[in-house]
Formats: structure tokens, sequence, C-alpha cells
């Protein structure tokens, strides 16, 4: 072999010695990551795992020295381990602040392998946002919030082709169909997570009827009647005064307000059902249209009333 060819195959096997081994691994907050080196040599006597955050500084992870284990930096206590066997390190509840590059010190010389970690945020659970069209009342916009990855998909498991939404998101139109069990779902994703929202059914959809308020009389007091609104999703109770009132779950739908004849006979109660897409508020109950059998009984008692002042008067 010539001179030329031989320095050629050193070169090559120099390179290849000292050439740095690389380990690139993502990982999600909350998530555990574990590094070992490619080999451990004989007599080891210390292992040292160092790193080296984002801004180029460098901090000692965990320290084995002959029995002895050190976590010096608090950063990584009480979640990091090192097997002296094998010089494997593991991090648990991992968080951003553990991304960058790790490094391993055996026997006091650093070794050539290169670990680096990226730790990212788990993507929140989507929620989506109605929004109205003006122009078309069975057409809706929904939209999803996020600067990653969106997935728009509906109920027969198709992917759904959505349009950019400022300042972030995408936004996508539907039009309801009359099939109330139809449904879209939206996904988040990154390199480490995803979730997927809640399904948004059509009949979420469709725009809530003009409610009309019952009127349950009570058989024990007769100033006092239950207002019922059926209604499946929202309901509101105010009162002429602009408060909102808490009412109570009504079978096999809708909510039972228990109100009280007060005296005056202007004071009116509103029932407002609303969903993703709309609301509507029903005509205003006057409290004289719930005294109304009161009042005839009131009426009819004076008669008997005047009988029985005479009766005495005789």
């Amino acid at each position: 072999m010539s001179l030329r060819s031989l320095l050629l195959v050193a070169i090559i096997v120099f390179i290849t010695t000292e050439a740095v081994s690389a380990v690139d691994v993502k990982k999600a907050v909350g998530d555990r990551v574990s590094f070992r080196p490619d080999k451990l040599i004989p007599s080891v006597t210390s292992i040292i795992w160092k790193h080296i955050n984002t801004a180029g500084i460098t901090v000692k992870v965990i320290e084995w020295d002959e029995g002895e284990i050190l976590i010096p930096n608090p950063r990584f206590r009480d979640i990091t381990t090192v097997d002296e066997k094998t010089g494997q390190i593991t991090i648990t509840n991992l968080k951003v602040e553990h991304s960058g590059v790790y490094t391993i010190d055996i026997n006091s010389k650093e070794q050539q392998q290169r670990f680096t970690l990226t730790v990212m945020e788990r993507v929140p659970k989507p929620v989506i946002k109605t929004e109205k069209s003006k122009d078309n009342p069975d057409v809706v916009y929904l939209i999803c919030e996020y600067n990653e990855t969106i997935i728009w998909k509906n109920s027969a498991g198709e992917t759904l082709k959505g349009s950019k939404h400022d300042p972030k998101g995408v936004t996508l139109r539907v039009k309801y169909e009359g099939n109330r069990v139809n449904f879209y779902t939206c996904t988040l994703k990154n390199t480490v997570s995803e979730e997927t929202s809640d399904p948004l059914y059509e009949k979420d959809l469709e725009r809530v009827p003009k409610p009309v308020i019952k009127i349950e009389k009570i058989k024990d007091n007769p100033d006092v009647v239950n207002l019922i609104c059926e209604y499946s999703e929202t309901i509101i109770w105010k009162n002429s005064a602009g408060e909102t009132l808490k009412g109570s779950k009504h079978d096999p739908k809708g909510e039972t307000l228990r109100v009280k004849y007060e005296g005056n006979r202007e004071n009116f109660y509103t029932c407002t059902l609303k969903n993703a897409v709309s609301e509507e508020t029903s005509d205003p109950l006057y409290e004289k249209d719930l005294v109304s059998n009161k009042g005839r009984a009131i009426a009819a008692s004076i008669p008997w009333i005047t009988i029985a002042i005479i009766m005495l008067l005789l």
C-alpha cells in the first residue's frame, strides 16, 4: 500500500474516532428522559453529567464518585438519578428549563457524545368558538385558536380544510344540514403532544326558539308559583331589575324558577335561551299575571265579609 493510501486511511480512522455522537430528543413538560453513553470503560471511579442551557451556561447535573452521589444544581434535585454501572442518567418531571445539551465525564474525562433535549409545553385541550354569519343564518364559523398544527374533522372522520384566523388559529365555515347528530372536532398538535376538543354537534348550531314561560301553581301557597322554561341548553332567568336569578332543574328538560308575589304588579320575569350561535328572550311575565287567581279569590270573599259585618251589627 502506498504512503498516500496509508495516510488517507489514518485520516479516516482519526475522523471516525473523534466524531461526536449526537442524540436529539424532544419531550413534553412532565415527561421523563434517559440518556446513556455508548460504552462505559472498565474501572470507572467517577461519572459527572453536565447541562449546557440555551444561554450557553454549563452546570453539573449529577455526580457519582466512588459510591457517593451529589446533585449540586437545585433544578435537578429530587428528579435526577444515575446508574453507575451503565452511566445512564434519568430525569423525571421535565420542565422547559431542562432543555439544552447534556454531556458526560467519565473518570474526569469528557466523552464525545452529545445529548440534545428540547422540552416543550403540552398543547391545551381546545375549545371551539363560534361566530355567526351576518349574511346567512344557516352558516356559522367555527374557530380554533393555536399557533401550531390544527386539524379539523367531522363525524365521518373526514379531515376538513379551514382558513387562517387572525391573530392565530384556523376558521372552519360550516352550514347547518339538518342532521343534529353530525359534529365537528378540532385537534391541536405539536411535536410532543396533541389534544382534541369536545365534539360540537349540529344541534348546537341551530338557532334557539323564542321561549314561552309556563306557570305552575303551588297547592300550599297561593302567593307562590313556579315559572318553567323548557330547553336543553343554557337558560338565563332575569327580573325587571335586570338581576340574574338562579333556577332549579326541571324534568325532563329546562329549569324552574320559584317566585313569590311581592305586591308590585309591574315587576316581571324573563327567560333567555342561549346556545353557541344565538339567543332569544321570552316576553316579560308580569306579577299581575301571576296573581289573577288570588285576585279572584279576594273578590269572591268580599260578599261574605259584608254579610258577616251586617250580622254583627244586628
